[in-house]
């Protein structure tokens, strides 16, 4: 991921919050207690750092969506965190069939929730990740098309917009079904 500097900040460990979905969770992931991304994030940073998974299963960034981070304790416990980095790994769920009717909302919401962590930490880096590709044929589900023409360009301007970092998952998993969850690919 990111090489940080312990010397930028001046509390220690340096505190990052992981917020996201399933993917952030680690669902579907043979033991998810070591191989979930923060998990893995926190052993490649060390000591000098505090990585804690906030993610939950087929959570949407849409605040209208089926089932909204918003409404998490996940999302009350990474504000109150009080982080000095937030990894946000959200809108995989919004292309869903359901919650598409309620993308015009995506660019809000997902500047909404840069400011709720921007209100407890002013000085704290934001850092979006875009969605991995979905395998999946059901249009109805999550759906690739969807994440690729319209959340990832979306995410894309949110974070030009607010001044914060992306970071492309997309790309490093493109060709790769077996390395995405078996929510977003057909199982074999």
């Amino acid at each position: 991921f990111l090489v940080v500097s312990s010397k930028l900040f001046a509390q220690s460990p340096i505190k990052i919050a992981c917020v996201g979905n399933s993917i952030t969770y680690g669902a579907g992931m043979v033991n998810r207690e070591k191989n979930a991304y923060p998990v893995q994030l926190q052993a490649m940073l060390g000591e000098d750092y505090e990585v804690r998974n906030f993610g939950v299963n087929g959570t949407t960034l849409i605040k209208n969506g089926d089932h909204p981070y918003w409404n998490t304790n996940q999302y009350k416990t990474a504000l109150n965190y009080d982080a000095d980095i937030v990894f946000i790994k959200l809108g995989t769920n919004d292309s869903k069939q359901q919650n598409r009717v309620h993308l015009t909302d995506f660019e809000e919401d997902y500047q909404s929730l840069i400011s709720s962590f921007q209100e407890v930490n002013e000085k704290v880096r934001i850092v979006l990740l875009l969605p991995v590709p979905s395998f999946l044929e059901d249009t109805s589900s999550i759906w690739d098309p969807v994440i690729k023409g319209k959340i990832m360009p979306l995410t894309q301007k949110v974070a030009y917009n607010a001044g914060v970092e992306v970071i492309d998952l997309y790309q490093l998993f493109v060709g790769q079904p077996g390395l995405v969850p078996d929510k977003i690919h057909p199982s074999s």
